[in-house]
């Protein structure tokens, strides 16, 4: 596996081929630092995938599909164009560690506080948990964050 990752990241790959849905047993996929728009279809399909790397491209958003990768636990997309997430991200409940820094993030979905695995907001890139807080974010507000992943959910969590 580790040669098919060093073949596709760093690469000005902009979409996959849809036959790649094929490798429904893939569990690591490295997109990252390359010129994609849109998540290609095809990974969509990857439904034994653990780890997706899409950081360093041009994303500007996430597709509702995204819930389809159940067993998700490491999603990386830093570096990209995201202006928001989709609620359905929030199904993916064993996501451990979430990277959305350095998007164009306004808000986060209130159902965030489903993620119970982020354990807490990351800095450190290798950290698990919820990288958010490089973003222009207007909901939740910046001295939200500053109390860290808790304090996070309680302000998105419903009453």
């Amino acid at each position: 596996m580790r040669g098919l990752e060093e073949i596709l990241a760093n690469n000005q790959i902009v979409t996959l081929p849809n036959s790649l849905s094929e490798l429904r047993r893939l569990t690591k996929l490295n997109l990252s630092h390359n010129h994609i728009q849109h998540v290609p279809a095809c990974v969509y399909s990857m439904r034994s995938l653990v780890f997706l790397h899409l950081a360093n491209n041009r994303l500007e958003n996430l597709a509702d599909k995204i819930q389809e990768l159940v067993n998700l636990k490491i999603l990386i997309v830093e570096l990209n164009s995201l202006q928001a997430l989709p609620r359905t991200l929030c199904c993916l409940t064993g996501l451990e560690l979430l990277n959305v820094d350095f998007n164009r993030l306004q808000s986060v979905p209130d159902e965030i506080y489903k993620l119970r695995r982020l354990e807490k907001l990351a800095c450190h890139p290798l950290d698990k948990g919820l990288h958010i807080v490089h973003n222009p974010l207007v909901k939740p507000i910046k001295e939200v964050l500053q109390g860290g992943l808790k304090a996070l959910y309680n302000y998105l969590k419903p009453a």
